[in-house]
């Protein structure tokens, strides 16, 4: 059953970003992804506080009850509410228009797609190193964040004897987090866009995504405040100390994960469901490999080191990253 409920949610994600790369011209699209990575990121925020309450007075079962309700009443608003975006760039264009008019060619018909359809050609854009490098940029970071998730209950309960009320409220630390670090980082992604694309004389490159807000939080504040995580935890301090280092770790994660999906739905605007179908591939492989490795690597060494390698991860990915900014060749050799 988890299995069909991933298969429902994936689509969703990737064909959200695909849908806002249809809707939104490249000067305001990353204020518009940060909108909609916050509705992602929202679910850490509210799932643990209501479960946890949930769980303590009608059982585990009516988190599933209440996940029932929500999930219909979300499939009505998608049959009902939602509209085709198909973006057919010999019509669109992907280029950026600094005055803010729409090209003359523009139709608000839809655009029907005759092609047959491969669900996994998808899959051939990781053969791209830019699009690789992306992916598992926010598969370390968003993975390590979700490992955390898992470990924080046991260790929590056993270290400070939280109840799952008690651990439900913990998340709203990483929660807001999340929220406010989407938010801002989208508004900061369009911000320095505009203010590349005057210097060029209108010309706005995907490499514009990866904004100065990006390095101080992926060389410093997502590793450090992993080392801050479980090092805290295993020593028995102050249960706020880690609290706010994992709201900390997440507004970073988000000013890393939202600027990088950005960059990826810019450099293949034409293609951008499938390349965050991609990478959503790539970043779930990596958030599975480390979820499963951390309770045992817990027991085995500590949650200090097992949060410390995670940082490191991060650290050092962080380098290929920034490689993509200072190296445009890197997308360009994959005719990008």
């Amino acid at each position: 059953m988890r299995i069909l409920q991933a298969v429902g949610i994936s689509s969703a994600w990737a064909i959200g970003a695909g849908t806002v790369a249809d809707v939104y011209s490249v000067h305001e699209r990353g204020n518009a992804l940060g909108i909609y990575f916050t509705g992602q990121f929202a679910g850490p925020l509210f799932g643990p506080i209501f479960g946890g309450f949930l769980v303590e007075r009608w059982g585990w079962q009516s988190v599933f009850w209440l996940l029932f309700v929500i999930g219909c009443i979300l499939l009505l608003l998608v049959v009902f509410t939602m509209e085709e975006t198909y973006r057919d760039e010999s019509v669109w264009g992907k280029e950026y228009n600094p005055d803010g008019k729409e090209p003359e060619a523009k139709s608000e018909e839809t655009v029907v797609d005759t092609k047959m359809v491969n669900p996994l050609a998808a899959l051939a854009l990781l053969r791209h190193p830019f699009v690789f490098i992306c992916a598992t940029a926010t598969g370390f970071a968003f993975g390590g964040m979700f490992a955390i998730e898992n470990m924080l209950p046991d260790l929590y309960t056993t270290t400070y004897g939280f109840s799952a009320s008690l651990i439900g409220l913990s998340f709203i630390s990483p929660g807001l987090g999340e929220v406010i670090g989407s938010l801002i980082s989208g508004k900061l992604s369009d911000i320095f866009l505009r203010r590349n694309v005057q210097k060029r004389d209108g010309e706005a490159v995907p490499e514009d995504r990866l904004a100065p807000n990006v390095w101080p939080c992926a060389f410093i504040l997502n590793p450090l405040s992993f080392f801050l995580w479980g090092w805290p935890v295993e020593k028995g301090w102050n249960v706020w100390v880690s609290i706010i280092m994992f709201g900390i770790q997440c507004f970073a994660m988000v000013n890393v994960f939202n600027p990088v999906m950005s960059y990826l739905v810019d450099a293949v605007s034409h293609r951008g469901a499938s390349v965050t179908a991609a990478a959503n591939l790539v970043r779930m492989i990596w958030t599975f490999a480390l979820s499963l490795i951390a309770n045992p690597m817990t027991r085995a060494v500590g949650p200090g080191w097992v949060t410390f390698f995670f940082g490191m991860l991060n650290l050092v990915w962080a380098f290929l990253v920034l490689l993509l900014k200072v190296k445009p060749s890197v997308r360009k050799y994959s005719g990008y």
